[in-house]
């Protein structure tokens, strides 16, 4: 049995990296039935998709914040 990897999942990176392992995971079982293993690859897919926007906005929000918090500094002295 494999030993399963321990994730923090605190943020949308962290989303999208268990996404994209149990995807893979899920392509190479050829075991489970083709129709069940595509149902659950797309549903995973779109988890994967909506954290990763979540990622991006985290990201545009944490940059104009520091430009904000930049411009508010330069305005005091």
């Amino acid at each position: 049995m494999q030993r399963i990897k321990e994730r923090r999942l605190n943020h949308p990176r962290h989303i999208k990296t268990l996404m994209q392992e149990q995807i893979n995971a899920l392509r190479h079982d050829l075991e489970l039935d083709p129709i069940q293993r595509a149902r659950a690859i797309a549903y995973l897919a779109s988890v994967a998709l909506t954290a990763m926007r979540e990622g991006e906005l985290e990201d545009r929000l944490t940059a104009l914040e520091e430009r904000y918090n930049a411009t508010e500094r330069g305005a005091r002295r």
